[in-house]
């Protein structure tokens, strides 16, 4: 992966000094007080009021839409198939926000401003969302990455435990370390529940005075560089004043010619294994996130099961057509690592299963944007497997953006379309 420099926003702490360097002048900005306190209804702007219309509801339109409305401006989002569903990137029930980046110290600094933001918005939606589960990173031995992910979290005062063979053996008796020398915990990292995060942003938005819309858009009339209007699947036209285009995997199919060179779709399964009767070792509290080389999961939450998650799957997937159905091999591949390293859930059973979808730029780095041909449209996507953490942040950028607003400079260069 490509190491490069993210936002200097990110990387500042949360709060309103960030904000107001971020933002341009108050005479042309939306007031940056009133928006930027999540629980506010309707901010008080400074500037025209916009319509907005928002296509895609996951965890970069979803938060983009929501940070519209808190500004005073007039937004319309508009989803085929509705908030957290099955089809999206940002569905399944789990995501993992932490602060261990490798050396991308400003990626890690934009994670420790989302995980404010979002015990913020839980308390503002009144939904439990978080759950404290910690990290753990497994590995042979000290490697590069690991170290310079302590390096960060050392920076950045983020607690962390760097432990041995012998350390994990004892503190985690229900996992077999073998073949792991070292393993580095982040006792602060979370889970978030995905699915009922983006349902509880879009009720947000709605009770806010957003318009929430099920349909498919489509780029309509475009008149002197700018899009006047998407057409909908039923035949009709929505006009706006700005448009963000926020649809994760089917960006390329929208934009063949200027986003399938730029973004790839794999496929990965996930599956969910049961616990022995009686045997909650394996179950949130009792056990942290894990990664190694070539799985990642969690442990059981809401009795769902522990999660295992492989890091390879089919190259391409079509996020409206192809079935959802878990690969076999994957399956047997996974049960024989749960045997090595999970040994009480050998010979478990699958009791869920997910197939989802990435969304990957070849630097792994998000694609926020400008459409080269229409001034008025803005393209947001690419999460590459990390942007949903950083919904709360990112989507405040993504609207800024959409508005006309100033940004860093150095985040707009970093996730330009053309490089």
């Amino acid at each position: 992966m490509l190491r490069r420099t993210f936002l200097q926003a990110a990387s500042a702490p949360l709060g309103l000094a960030a904000i107001h360097r971020l933002a341009p002048p108050a005479a042309n900005a939306v007031d940056t007080q009133a928006s930027d306190n999540p629980a506010s209804s309707a901010a008080v702007h400074t500037m025209p009021r916009a319509s907005v219309v928002v296509i895609g509801a996951g965890a970069f339109g979803g938060w983009t839409a929501l940070h519209l409305r808190e500004m005073g401006h007039d937004v319309t989002l508009l989803d085929a198939y509705g908030p957290g569903n099955s089809r999206a990137t940002s569905g399944d029930e789990t995501r993992q926000i932490r602060c261990g980046y490798g050396d991308r110290l400003l990626y890690a600094r934009s994670a420790q401003r989302a995980m404010v933001a979002w015990h913020e918005r839980e308390r503002e939606f009144g939904v439990a969302l978080l759950n404290p589960t910690g990290r753990l990173q497994l590995a042979p031995d000290w490697t590069p990455s690991l170290r310079a992910t302590q390096a960060t979290l050392t920076t950045l005062a983020v607690p962390f435990e760097a432990m041995t063979h012998d350390d994990l053996r004892r503190r985690y008796p229900q996992m077999n370390p073998e073949g792991m020398g070292v393993g580095l915990l982040e006792p602060g990292a979370l889970v978030i529940r995905a699915k009922q995060a983006m349902l509880a942003v879009s009720q947000a938005f709605q009770r806010k005075g957003g318009t929430l819309r099920m349909a498919r858009a489509q780029p309509g009339t475009i008149d002197g560089g700018r899009l006047v209007d998407v057409r909908l699947d039923d035949g009709s036209r929505l006009a706006a004043d700005s448009f963000v285009f926020a649809c994760g995997p089917w960006l390329p199919k929208l934009f063949p010619a200027l986003l399938a060179p730029r973004i790839q779709v794999p496929g990965r399964d996930v599956l969910y294994f049961g616990l022995p009767a009686g045997d909650q070792r394996l179950a949130f509290p009792n056990f942290p996130n894990y990664s190694e080389e070539r799985y990642y999961g969690f442990a059981s939450i809401d009795g769902r099961g522990f999660k295992v998650c492989p890091t390879t799957g089919t190259n391409t997937f079509d996020p409206d057509v192809d079935e959802r159905i878990i690969s076999a091999t994957e399956v047997r591949r996974a049960r024989a690592y749960l045997a090595q390293r999970f040994p009480s859930l050998a010979g478990q059973p699958v009791t869920e299963s997910r197939v989802c979808q990435l969304e990957n730029t070849a630097d792994e780095h998000f694609i926020i944007d400008r459409h080269p041909a229409m001034a008025n449209v803005m393209i947001a996507g690419g999460g590459s497997g990390h942007g949903f953490k950083h919904g709360p942040v990112i989507g405040r950028y993504i609207a800024q953006r959409a508005i006309g607003e100033a940004t860093d400079r150095d985040f707009d260069h970093m996730v330009r379309l053309a490089r």
